[in-house]
């Protein structure tokens, strides 16, 4: 299932796996975009490397596309007695993403307005009660500055070598000392509840904002270049020799669009088709067409130390209408030579790994076809996948 989004600098991912249990094999992808990677170097600020050239068309329009080359690093293409002529090099893929219709990014120009009015609102008395705040304390200056030096102490006092989770409990104790040192102060104390509903208002105004740009369509076209490869360990017998396998180029429309709410799910459909990228007697170009539809539910209650979690639920239907490798062969003494309908159900569970930018994903896959596998088994595939935006966007 291919997403709408594509990465706003770099992405990186690791698949791995094979046709059969024992027919293994490892691909890396590399995606990014080259325009938003030079804006980065420029202005290394997330809001100001995204606002450089936002008035210039042709770099808004080229911003839009992304690029993605992907290698095997397990094994070239397989042959068994020279059956197929051996690939060189470790490429096997390329694609290009264009974004026709996008506006998630929440420094995107459509949301400049939201964002002025939730600092002029909310912002603005936010900023005024932590004034307040701060001028309820500094009324008892003296007895504010005994109690920070006193609690300074404590903090450099700690040794060098205090592990992670020291802190938090100094921490806590400090909040315990001001609240018994201030608290009884009637106007600190109303200061301070002022303030704290101000952050409430404000996340919650935020919220908002941010809903709104996650309910908003997604409209993408998708090129994938694939060169086809088998497992150089894979028993791969041709019906027709002397032929290497055709690459194959796939074309996919993507719609995306979420729903109101902050834990509200997310649905994306794909539409596209496949082709051989050359021509052989007895075959046509088209090979398959499909169509997939999925659904992110993030789970409401939020895992400490690790996050949301988002569960997902995917069919996809698909239509063979040539041989899917481009010739009979046989694998493992299995004729792979059937067209006609592929029906796959897919249910995943991503596991965010909290400040990391990496998720973890669990899944279970049923499909109405499954001639390559005898065996009575059941496998699981774990797979990682890094969002260096989100990692980008938090250094900055």
């Amino acid at each position: 299932m291919n997403k709408g989004s594509a990465p706003w600098l770099l992405g990186f991912a690791l698949e791995h796996g094979g046709l059969t249990q024992s027919d293994d094999g490892s691909t890396v992808t590399l995606r990014g975009n080259a325009v938003n990677s030079i804006r980065a170097l420029i202005d290394t600020t997330y809001l100001g490397s995204y606002k450089i050239g936002q008035d210039d068309r042709l770099i808004q329009y080229l911003s839009k596309l992304s690029f993605a080359a992907s290698f095997n690093i397990a094994a070239n293409q397989g042959n068994s007695g020279q059956t197929f002529s051996s690939g060189t090099g470790s490429f096997s893929g390329a694609s290009a993403q264009y974004e026709i219709y996008n506006h998630r990014d929440p420094r995107d120009k459509k949301w400049a307005r939201k964002w002025d009015q939730l600092s002029s609102t909310a912002g603005l008395q936010l900023a005024r009660q932590y004034t307040n705040l701060t001028s309820a304390v500094r009324r008892n200056d003296q007895k504010f500055q005994t109690w920070l030096s006193s609690q300074a102490d404590i903090i450099i006092a700690m040794p060098e070598n205090a592990r992670d989770q020291q802190l938090p409990s100094v921490l806590e104790d400090t909040i315990k000392s001001f609240g018994d040192n201030f608290w009884n102060l009637p106007e600190l104390q109303k200061s301070i509840s002022d303030f704290t509903a101000g952050i409430a208002r404000y996340v919650e105004s935020e919220d908002t904002v941010f809903t709104e740009t996650k309910k908003t369509a997604i409209v993408t076209l998708d090129y994938n270049f694939v060169r086809q490869s088998l497992p150089s360990t894979a028993t791969v017998n041709a019906m027709q020799l002397g032929q290497r396998l055709p690459d194959l180029s796939n074309l996919t429309l993507v719609l995306e669009r979420g729903f109101a709410g902050a834990n509200a799910p997310e649905l994306t459909f794909n539409a596209s088709g496949t082709w051989f990228s050359s021509c052989a007697a007895g075959r046509g170009n088209l090979r398959d067409a499909r169509a997939s539809l999925q659904l992110d539910v993030p789970l409401r209650k939020e895992i400490e130390n690790i996050g949301k979690l988002t569960l997902s639920f995917s069919g996809q239907y698909l239509r063979l209408f040539e041989e899917p490798i481009g010739q009979k062969v046989t694998l493992k003494g299995v004729t792979i030579d059937r067209t006609g309908g592929i029906g796959v159900f897919q249910t995943k569970l991503s596991i965010p790994v909290k400040g990391s930018g990496i998720r973890l994903p669990i899944s279970f896959t049923y499909s109405n076809r499954t001639e390559l596998i005898k065996e009575g088994e059941v496998r699981g595939n774990v797979g990682i996948t890094f969002d260096l935006d989100s990692l980008f966007a938090k250094s900055k």
